[in-house]
Order: structure tokens, then C-alpha cells, then sequence
């Protein structure tokens, strides 16, 4: 009996494979989000994203590949909450670095969506396997690390700390402080949207890391004075 040829993998085979994939992984997100990671299994992937078992498995034939996919999902959310913050769009309107922390506080503190409770369910989620799991551990420590050193560059082109507060301090210590401030009042806030007034909170955040910055308005009064 005479083999058949496989057909060639079309762009359209690509695209419906993806769409599965993501719709697989979309719903190991509602499930672990809703109802924590322990709920986890084939069974209620199947059931939530309305497949089969054979179409579940022919994309993941196992369970913990789900769980790497949702995971890999996380670092896209987070890469792009951090891209967001830290490197906006337009950067003709955000000069300087301390400009950037300063829009990435204010959209901490906003109300509003910006850190939905997806993001942070999974977050939270995988924070609590990297004590038992190195390859989750290492992916998100390289994540926090690349933010980590984008800010720290920045921060040595156009950051100019004030001699009282941070004379010998290293770009690397001033993204790790900042980068913690913005860890600590996101776990407040998914715990208790209202633990603390978010305007207060601003300025405070503003008054502690303005002098690690040479910010736009001291520039200006210098450039007047001169």
C-alpha cells in the first residue's frame, strides 16, 4: 500500500494550532486565577475550553506543558506591564529616567486595571513554586533582572543623584529600590485596594526617589539661575 505525503504545514494550520494553544492556556488561566493552582487538571481544561481530551493532549501531551506555557504567559504579562512603565511608547515625551519611575508610580497607585487580577494571580501563583521549581525561579529572576538593568542605564544617562542621598550609590541599587517599592505597594493593593490613600501615597513615593534623580523641574530652576 503506496504511503501518503503529509501535507505541508499551511499558514492557516499555523494559525488554527495557535489559537488553540492560546485557548487551551486561556482557560489553565481562568482556573488557576478562579480557583488556584492545586484545581489544576486535564479534566477542567478540557471542560472550560470546550475540547476533548485527544485535542488537548495532541497540543500538550501533559499537563505540566500547560503549566510552562501558563508560566511563559506570566513573563509576557509582566514584560509587558514593565515595558509599559519603563519604556513608554513615544520617548520624546519621557526624556529622562526619573520621569519614567515617576509615570510608573502614578499608574501603580491609579485605580484602574492596570495591574488586572490576572496578572497578579499568576504572579503570586509561580512566586510560590520557585522555592521548589529553578526553572521557574530562573525565568522570572531574568525577567526582574532585564527591568532591573534597563532602569540602571537609564539612570546613568540621565539620572543625576543628589550628593546628600545617593553620592556612591550604583544605578544597580537604584532600579533594585525602585523596583522593590513597586513590588511592595503592588502586593498591598491586590491584598486591599484601600490600604492606604493612593494620592498620599504618590507624593511620599515622589519626595523619597526625587533626590536620587536630578529631575526636569531642579534642571530648570538651575538653567534660570544661571
Amino acid at each position: 500500500m503506496p504511503r501518503t505525503k503529509s501535507r505541508p504545514k499551511s499558514v492557516s494550520d499555523s494559525g488554527v494550532a495557535r489559537s488553540r494553544r492560546d485557548q487551551i492556556i486561556e482557560a489553565a488561566v481562568g482556573i488557576i486565577t478562579s480557583h488556584g493552582l492545586h484545581k489544576l487538571s486535564l479534566s477542567k481544561i478540557e471542560t472550560r475550553a470546550g475540547m476533548k481530551r485527544g485535542q488537548l493532549t495532541y497540543y500538550f501531551p501533559t499537563k505540566e506543558e500547560i503549566l510552562l506555557a501558563v508560566f511563559d504567559r506570566l513573563l509576557v504579562l509582566l514584560c509587558g506591564q514593565l515595558a509599559h512603565k519603563a519604556n513608554p511608547a513615544d520617548p520624546r515625551n519621557l526624556p529622562t529616567v526619573w520621569d519614567c519611575v515617576e509615570k510608573m508610580l502614578e499608574a501603580v497607585l491609579r485605580p484602574g486595571p492596570e495591574f488586572g487580577r490576572e496578572f497578579l494571580a499568576l504572579q503570586y501563583t509561580f512566586l510560590a513554586q520557585i522555592a521548589h521549581r529553578e526553572d521557574f525561579r530562573h525565568k522570572l529572576a531574568s525577567v526582574f533582572a532585564q527591568w532591573r538593568d534597563g532602569i540602571a542605564a537609564h539612570w546613568s544617562d540621565s539620572g543625576k543623584p543628589g550628593p546628600r542621598r545617593a553620592k556612591n550609590v550604583s544605578g544597580r541599587t537604584v532600579s533594585a529600590f525602585v523596583q522593590a517599592l513597586v513590588h511592595g505597594l503592588t502586593v498591598q493593593l491586590a491584598a486591599d485596594a484601600e490600604a492606604f490613600d493612593r494620592a498620599e501615597m504618590l507624593k511620599l513615593c515622589v519626595g523619597v526617589l526625587a533626590p536620587l534623580f536630578q529631575t526636569p523641574s531642579r534642571s530648570r530652576g538651575k538653567e534660570k539661575q544661571a
